[in-house]
């Protein structure tokens, strides 16, 4: 349940600093002789086979398995393979059984949290609300049968994953469930046999070698040299086979060669320094890749990201609010008092097209904002902690909108891009900040949205909202502060005291006398101190002047009316007018 205040709202989380977790992962492509995907392919499969075995009994184990049976695996894979095989094998299967773990208390968290939605939707009224509870009942009946039939069916499965989480039991396919699922669905997904067998294949074989410090280039299974020679021991049931390309100690030279495109240097001092990097050789649509994997010794912040000092330091030359959407991130400069600095940045995110092309989108918005964070001096990169739930009944609307909002929300590839963006802004001398993501969007447009545009350009919900998020980071509320009023009796003294400070000075504004004729010539001059007519407060902080009465055009000012200053002029247009009606009238001027 969502901790909520006296007022209804939620409780925010206070601001986290997020801390790298400081592995390097850089990855080529190895173009591979004929004789080099001969032999490659040999000990990944078996290797594989072995990783598929024992994997399945440390599944079957479960929460019974001890050190003794860690030992005993061990034992058995170090006879077929190696001992460093044997433990690059071994660990990787508790981790997967730790992960699948994890994945199954997560969604027993979700069950349950579906289950509660349901049952606090159905305690209230059909059409109505709950008052007490704030909770909004199902729109009919129909909707609300519906309901009562999937909460069954949620209690249902919710049963069997806790039965399964109390005996230790996992379910785990290598190779990926959904895949195997299309082998039941070939012509939808328009494939042939042979090629799903293929992709299969490539996704349930590769090569894992875990990395040694103080060992040779920080491999011993796998080893990759500065200058890019790959050498693979092959597992003794292989060498034999192969004894005429391998050496005696059974290790292969593939004739490629591997080449990094970025972050060669770091991998080259982290192998010439002989630190740990680990390996792994994978196949994807009939090419082979290499993987590589390493933490510098300078990777990780000395500090905790909890730490009050480094949160300081991250926010001394002010933070970068940046607003996640579906198709763009919408930006602002926030200086080190929260206030905005110029106008918002806007980074378009494209969704479609294959995999390999929208992470590179990850990677470009992250460049991006690395950027523009450099361009105006920020220090800190301020943004949400989206942890979204896709699930019918905790993530948006229903029917068509629902869905389409859900859609969109799991197209959004944040867990990446959040990872990416660590990384690189670690790199870049940045820091990273996560913040609650509540009521973001609807305080940027109640605070912000409007205090913000100009005449010229408006800004948008999402662009408020960035300034939101940046406050946030700093610790500071999202509401501006109040303007005062200035009451009208201090705006007058304050006029009346420079006046009387200019006239002391001697530097009183001397101004033409106003004209006297053409329209308003009976108006008072304005001041030096008038505020200007666009001003906000300029109808309240303007000194009344005369105004001349209402009158008839033809005739004298209705009723006692009384200008002061007027009287000769008037007196002046009114003899005036007189002698030239009686010119038209053919009378002769009135001399007097």
């Amino acid at each position: 349940m969502v901790e909520r205040s006296a007022s209804g709202l939620r409780v925010l989380t206070p601001p986290r600093l997020v801390v790298p977790t400081g592995v390097i992962t850089v990855r080529t492509r190895l173009r591979l002789s004929d004789r080099d995907a001969v032999i490659l392919r040999e000990p990944a499969e078996y290797l594989s086979r072995l990783m598929a075995r024992d994997l399945a009994e440390r599944v079957a184990l479960g929460v019974r398995h001890t050190s003794a049976d860690f030992a005993r695996r061990k034992r058995e894979l170090t006879a077929l393979t190696s001992s460093r095989w044997a433990g690059t094998i071994t660990r990787g299967s508790n981790d997967q059984w730790q992960l699948a773990r994890r994945a199954q208390a997560a969604h027993l968290g979700r069950l349950s949290a579906e289950i509660e939605a349901i049952e606090r939707r159905l305690a209230a009224p059909v059409g109505g609300r709950d008052g007490a509870a704030r909770i909004k009942g199902y729109p009919t009946q129909r909707v609300r049968a519906a309901k009562q039939q999937r909460l069954q069916s949620l209690r249902a499965r919710s049963a069997v994953v806790a039965a399964d989480a109390a005996a230790g039991r996992v379910h785990v396919v290598r190779g990926g469930r959904e895949h195997l699922r299309g082998r039941l669905r070939l012509e939808r997904s328009e494939r042939s046999l042979q090629e799903w067998r293929d992709r299969w294949w490539e996704r349930r074989t590769r090569i894992e070698a875990d990395g040694e410090a103080g060992k040779t280039y920080g491999n011993q299974s796998l080893r990759v040299g500065p200058d890019g020679i790959i050498t693979v021991k092959l597992p003794a049931a292989l060498v034999r086979s192969h004894r005429e390309h391998c050496d005696r100690f059974g290790r292969y030279t593939l004739d490629a060669r591997c080449r990094f495109a970025y972050r060669t240097e770091e991998w080259r001092t982290q192998v010439e320094a002989h630190r740990a990097v680990g390996y792994t050789v994978r196949f994807d649509r009939g090419r082979c890749f290499l993987t590589a994997s390493f933490t510098p010794p300078e990777a990780r912040p000395a500090v905790g990201g909890g730490d009050e000092a480094l949160m300081s330091s991250a926010l001394a030359g002010g933070v970068l609010g940046i607003d996640q959407n579906v198709d763009h991130l919408a930006v602002w400069r926030l200086d080190v008092c929260g206030n905005p600095v110029g106008r918002p940045g806007r980074i378009d995110v494209g969704r479609s097209g294959s995999a390999s092309w929208r992470d590179a989108q990850v990677r470009h918005v992250c460049s991006e904002l690395i950027r523009a964070a450099r361009r105006a001096d920020a220090t800190a990169l301020v943004i949400e902690d989206l942890g979204f739930d896709t699930g019918r009944e905790r993530c948006g609307w229903a029917g068509r909108t629902g869905r389409r909002f859900r859609w969109s929300v799991a197209g959004m590839p944040y867990a990446r891009f959040m990872s990416r963006l660590v990384a690189m802004a670690h790199r870049a001398g940045l820091a990273v900040i996560a913040v609650d993501p509540a009521y973001t969007s609807r305080w940027g447009a109640q605070h912000w949205q409007r205090s913000t545009s100009t005449t010229r350009e408006k800004t948008s919900r999402h662009e408020a909202s960035a300034v939101v998020i940046g406050r946030r980071g700093q610790g500071l509320g999202a509401r501006r502060r109040a303007e005062k009023p200035v009451p009208r009796r201090k705006t007058e003294e304050a006029r009346r005291s420079r006046v009387e400070a200019r006239r002391r000075a001697g530097t009183e504004d001397h101004r033409p006398a106003p004209h006297d004729s053409g329209p308003g010539f009976l108006r008072a001059p304005r001041t030096a101190d008038t505020p200007e007519d666009g001003a906000r407060d300029a109808p309240r902080r303007r000194t009344p002047t005369a105004v001349q009465a209402a009158q008839h055009r033809s005739g004298p000012p209705t009723g006692n009316a009384f200008v002061p200053g007027a009287e000769g002029r008037l007196d002046a247009i009114t003899r005036m007018r007189g002698a030239a009606l009686r010119t038209v009238r053919g009378q002769g001027p009135d001399v007097r």
